[in-house]
Parts: structure tokens; sequence; C-alpha cells
């Protein structure tokens, strides 16, 4: 694929009502990275976070059922996950 065909399929995403759906969901997330909370999650996520993140993952990886639950567990195993996981709820406003 060439680039033009590339920015001719973008556009035409970004034009869909799927697009536009993207766009309101990225317009949110950067009105609440914009906020105190956000800034701070951006700030958790640069820190060691990604590494948080990046293990709870390989945890849910390796789980043979129930994928999402041993994700959650190893994420609220870690001091550092449970405040990840508090302020993106607290971002979020759930």
């Amino acid at each position: 694929m060439q680039n033009n065909d590339i920015d001719k399929a973008a556009r035409s995403l970004l034009n869909s009502p799927q697009g536009l759906k993207i766009i309101r969901i990225l317009d949110r997330v950067n009105a609440l990275s914009a906020t105190e909370s956000g800034i701070q999650l951006i700030n958790m996520l640069a820190g060691s976070g990604s590494d948080i993140i990046k293990s709870s993952a390989k945890a849910a990886q390796a789980a043979s059922s129930d994928r999402a639950r041993a994700f959650l567990g190893a994420m609220l195993g870690t001091k550092e996950g449970t405040a990840l996981i508090a302020k993106v709820i607290e971002v979020c406003g759930e």
C-alpha cells in the first residue's frame, strides 16, 4: 500500500461514524489528561506504571482462562499497581 492509499484510507476512517467516535474519545482523553489527576496518571505511567502493566499483561497471557482476572490480580498484587488502578478510576470518574 502506498502512502497516498494509506492517506485515503485514514481520511475515510476519520469521516466514518466509527472515526468520529474515535475522535470524540480522543477529545475526552485529551481533556482528562489536562486535569491534575490526569497529569498525575501520565506521570505514574511514565514511571514504573508501564512496567507494572507489562508484567500484569504477561501474567494474563500465561493464564489458561479468565485473563482479565489474572491481569487485575497481578495489578492489585503490588502497591504501585493498586495506586495506578485507583488513579485510572479517579481520572475516569467511575
